[in-house]
């Protein structure tokens, strides 16, 4: 009799580890779709487990959380999404989970982009949030103490630092553009500020020279070059006639070719129009122009495109209208080209 208790016993634990076994590497039949979950900050593993039964995703979630405690594997969950499909196992599911197995994005801002080309490409990079949504954010002052500095900026401007970021794809926007502002702050040095601060410029204006350094050559042995036509013209009290500011001030109504009317259009960003740096930056900078901003060397004041990505730098303006009638020559060259 008692061995026949035992046998039974026997065979019924047999069949209770099976089962358990069978469960642990078998999908729940009623999560017929992929499924994205968002773990919080705070949230514990037995909330997680009874979060993933609702969604169809888990099946028994006392039994995976007894299963976890058991290995020893209830410890620090990682923040952010998770993306189960629809054949996952609990098996699967625990070892997500104890990996932190995450979804990302990658999301890459390139230098010399403004705040309207930005919230653009956020839009496209983050569905849920419309331009519209990411240009309220960028263009208020909400962010700007964030910073860390004493600046009289009227939005975010210059300061959504050029870099390829990783992203879970559920962060809030604000949490977003906090992340790239704290790039910004590890990138652009107080020492930085500092020099810029002993050339005789705030932190807006440093900003501001960059983010014209930036749009006026994407040549690398140009930039210090650029910076000084720049620093030279501000030191004499000349106006700095760089076309993109003008394009800045118009954006709205910009078609993609400058024109002799829009020079002559008054904007606060035109810098044919007004003397000195318009009132903030109009691009986003990246670290060769924020580092050559620093380091001009030039004794130049003008400089006109050659046609092929480069410059010719002039110090008096008798050279410089040489180098514009090689340019005018070199475009209707092109144009009889095509």
């Amino acid at each position: 009799m008692l061995k026949k208790l035992f046998l039974l016993f026997f065979f019924i634990f047999v069949g209770f580890i099976g089962y358990i076994f069978y469960w642990f590497k078998s999908p729940n039949p009623l999560n017929q779709d992929s499924v994205d979950y968002h773990l919080q900050e705070g949230s514990t593993f037995m909330r997680v487990a009874y979060d993933l039964e609702k969604l169809n995703v888990l099946r028994y979630p006392k039994l995976f959380i007894d299963y976890a405690k058991i290995m020893h594997l209830t410890g620090n969950l990682k923040i952010g999404t998770y993306r189960f499909h629809k054949d996952i196992s609990p098996e699967e599911i625990l070892t997500k989970l104890v990996k932190g197995d995450i979804v990302t994005i990658k999301v890459t801002i390139p230098e010399g982009l403004n705040i309207y080309q930005i919230s653009e490409k956020l839009a496209q990079d983050f569905p849920k949030t419309t331009k519209e949504n990411w240009l309220e954010i960028v263009n208020s002052k909400d962010l700007i103490p964030f910073l860390g500095l004493k600046t009289n900026a009227v939005n975010l401007e210059g300061f959504i630092f050029p870099e390829t970021y990783v992203f879970d794809p559920n962060l809030s926007p604000k949490s977003v553009i906090k992340s790239i502002l704290s790039e910004f702050k590890k990138n652009v040095t107080p020492e930085m500020f500092q020099k810029a601060k002993g050339l005789g410029l705030s932190p807006l204006e440093y900003i501001t020279l960059s983010s014209i350094v930036e749009k006026e050559t994407a040549v690398s042995s140009e930039r210090e070059r650029v910076a000084g036509v720049y620093w030279n013209r501000l030191k004499i009290k000349m106006r700095l006639q760089a076309d993109p500011t003008v394009i800045y001030g118009i954006w709205n109504k910009y078609k993609g070719s400058i024109t002799k009317r829009d020079l002559l259009t008054p904007t606060p960003y035109n810098t044919y129009t007004n003397y000195g740096l318009p009132p903030g930056p109009i691009a986003s900078p990246g670290i060769a122009s924020l580092k050559a901003t620093l380091n001009p060397v030039s004794k130049d004041l003008y400089f006109v495109a050659k046609g092929d990505g480069t410059h010719i730098f002039s110090q008096n303006l008798k050279d410089h209208n040489i180098a514009v009638r090689k340019y005018v020559i070199f475009l209707k060259a092109n144009r009889q080209k095509e």
